[in-house]
């Protein structure tokens, strides 16, 4: 009892004693791997595959459909080397009230695209839909199965999936919980600062199932750090009052937990006065020269000379 080509209908006074074949014949080059899925699952691979002359392959299941059970999509996948094809039959009882197949609940990392497939039968009239249980919206309607659902979620839902004609309804939910592996969202950026002044380096991060975030100085010391956490994010910082040549170098903000680890390094140049000058070369009257001091860490623009002439001295001297 077929109502469209791709529908096959089970009378109810026959269950249980009528079989139903699902035959299948194709030509492929290379021979190709026939399988069959319901509802997605593998049931049988490459079974009674008829290998004919004419360089067809002809493969045959025969289903005594027991229950609501066996109801669902079963789907033919014949795949070689240059490609595949696929071939489906929608099996109901008559006068069916809706089933779904279970599904199982998903994780997924936050921000990653998911698709979630729900699988359902019934005859005749079926409706199906998704439900947001967070906002209590209908994302998707369809009448055929599989109804499909494609969200990016930040944070864990309930997806609902609904079936209902005027035999009954039924439903399933999904609960997507959200995996948030270790990443820092922002750190003080590179400075260079003046010598004596404030300074207040901070680092946030986010991150689940053991998260843990360390911000160090470029000497491995126990800085006085203030902890802030909401949610999943955390907030490290601490305060330098007055800032040294000393406090310069590389600080390093870490983050990790059980799915993954990041970290980020701030470079901070401290300011100061350049050192006094060593090492002056009087070579004669017109050529002074010196070694460059250290800087400072901030360009040295220039140099004043101050000369003093001292009677009865022929040479000259650095004030």
């Amino acid at each position: 009892m077929q109502t469209d080509f791709n529908i096959i209908i089970v009378p109810l006074k026959n269950l249980s004693y009528t079989p139903v074949d699902l035959n299948l014949t194709i030509y492929a080059d290379p021979i190709a791997q026939i399988d069959l899925y319901k509802d997605n699952q593998l049931i049988s691979s490459n079974n009674s595959i008829d290998y004919r002359p004419s360089g067809d392959s002809f493969t045959h299941y025969r289903l005594y459909v027991n229950d609501i059970n066996q109801t669902g999509l079963y789907e033919y996948r014949a795949t070689n080397s240059f490609g595949s094809i696929s071939y489906s039959k929608h099996i109901n009882i008559e006068n069916q009230k809706p089933f779904i197949q279970p599904m199982p609940n998903e994780t997924i990392v936050s921000g990653e695209e998911l698709t979630l497939a729900c699988y359902a039968s019934g005859q005749p009239n079926l409706e199906l839909k998704w439900i947001d249980q967070r906002t209590k919206q209908i994302v998707n309607t369809s009448r055929a199965s599989p109804i499909l659902l494609t969200t990016t979620n930040t944070q864990s839902n309930i997806y609902t999936c609904h079936a209902s004609n005027h035999f009954g309804e039924d439903f399933q939910d999904v609960h997507v919980n959200i995996r948030i592996p270790a990443k820092i969202l922002s750190m003080t950026a590179n400075q260079t600062i003046q010598v004596n002044k404030p300074l207040k380096i901070s680092c946030i991060a986010e991150g689940d199932n053991q998260f843990e975030l360390i911000l160090k100085d470029p000497f491995k010391q126990k800085l006085n750090v203030i902890e802030i956490q909401k949610n999943h994010e955390k907030n490290l910082s601490f305060r330098i009052e007055n800032i040294q040549m000393s406090d310069s170098g590389l600080y390093e903000c870490f983050a990790r937990n059980n799915y993954s680890q990041d970290r980020s390094i701030i470079n901070i140049r401290v300011q100061n006065i350049p050192d006094r000058i060593e090492n002056l070369f009087v070579q004669n009257s017109n050529r002074i020269s010196w070694t460059k001091p250290f800087d400072g860490n901030s360009k040295i623009n220039k140099y004043l000379l101050r000369i003093k002439h001292q009677q009865g001295i022929s040479f000259c001297f650095i004030c």
